[in-house]
């Protein structure tokens, strides 16, 4: 049996396949990896502006009187320094620290829905309904719950022609709109570094509201873009994929994320967590250019002065910086930048130097490099 036939769709397959979309197998989801070219859909979006299905992700809604508190302990980030209508990024913590997963949270005023990574969204739920409490309800709301995401320069035209309030949205904020009588979530962040919104219709009316953005789209350089134009424009902007930069043995110290950690309130781990910021960590994530061409990958390692002192995480070339970049753990002692490493690519060691990311000029309205770091996808 082609074991396509048994991956997951979601409600916009058939789009992709309408647009000629080259599907591949994205954890268990059938998902477009490229249209035209991942480099010309990354350009695009820096550009102009691309439209993303991103419906695979988990989508947990967090109910009743003890919501917050409950969140609170299981998050270092202080939720409640959000209010209705705004959105904080996040991260799930394990009981040593590590990231079970990194979420968006929604703050809808008597409930908070969280955005899980697809690959993660089955364990986060296990977790949250192993530490639920009284006056706690879990709900994954998932399967009736698509996302588009609309990115670039050029997203607040498309989106305004057919939400108009989506123009004055904020930062990191979000409001429920309605076209022909169908509601959606949409939400103003940019999980590519540029701006953005993410709008999350119901599963059965995805297709109605994309096609709503493509026509909007027309005469804007509105293009599709598939998961490896999302994954170069990522790195770009040094936004930690998981699996990748952050996974359930990595601690937002070491990921380089201490902006998220808010030691002012009580925490699941804030107390290993606390020695280690004392301490330091061993190895820190750091962004790096390729000095010599070369496409580092993940787990390659990485030198200095025929030392090991770590790995690649993440790497593409960019065709916004024109150059080849990358993410990867390095011995605290190599993690300023301009520091001289060497990558071994196929046996052979290619010179880098340690870069301070963004690696590209972002400018868009309001961003904020601290308010978001990517998602998964």
């Amino acid at each position: 049996m082609d074991c396509k036939m048994e991956l997951k769709q979601t409600s916009l397959y058939q789009k992709h396949i309408q647009h000629k979309g080259r599907i591949v197998d994205f954890s268990g989801w059938a998902l477009p990896v490229e249209y035209s070219s991942t480099l010309a859909e990354a350009k695009a979006v820096r550009e102009r502006c691309g439209i993303f299905d991103a419906s695979h992700m988990g989508e947990i809604a967090i109910k009743g009187k003890n919501a917050l508190a409950f969140l609170q302990y299981l998050t270092p980030n202080d939720i409640s320094l959000i209010q209705k209508g705004q959105m904080q990024y996040n991260l799930l913590l394990n009981p040593e620290g590590g990231v079970i997963d990194d979420l968006m949270v929604y703050h809808l005023g008597d409930s908070f829905i969280c955005v899980a990574n697809a690959s993660n969204k089955d364990k986060v739920l296990a977790w949250l309904n192993k530490n639920k409490k009284e006056g706690v309800k879990i709900e994954d709301q998932s399967d009736k719950t698509a996302l588009i995401a609309v990115q670039g320069p050029q997203a607040a035209a498309v989106v305004s022609k057919v939400v108009g309030e989506a123009m004055n949205l904020d930062y990191m904020h979000f409001v429920k709109a309605t076209f022909k009588g169908k509601e959606a979530i949409i939400s103003r962040s940019g999980y590519t570094g540029t701006d953005g919104f993410e709008i999350y219709p119901s599963w059965d009316d995805a297709c109605l509201w994309w096609d709503a953005f493509m026509s909007a789209g027309k005469g804007l350089g509105l293009v599709p873009c598939g998961l490896g134009a999302r994954d170069v424009l990522r790195i770009e902007v040094g936004y930690p994929l998981y699996g990748h930069e952050i996974n359930d043995t990595t601690n937002p110290y070491q990921a380089s994320l201490a902006w998220v950690v808010k030691p002012q309130k009580d925490f699941i781990a804030k107390d290993k967590l606390m020695i280690i910021k004392k301490e330091g960590p061993a190895q820190k994530r750091v962004g790096f250019i390729m000095q010599q061409r070369g496409v580092p990958r993940q787990d390659y390692p990485i030198y200095a002065k025929t030392k090991k002192i770590g790995r690649v995480t993440s790497g593409t070339f960019s065709p916004n910086a024109n150059q080849f970049i990358g993410m990867a753990y390095v011995d605290r002692d190599y993690t300023a930048a301009g520091t001289e490493i060497e990558i071994e690519i196929r046996d052979r060691l290619y010179k880098a130097k340690v870069a301070k990311w963004p690696f590209v000029e972002i400018g868009t309205k309001g961003h904020n490099h601290n308010a978001f770091i990517k998602k998964e996808a």
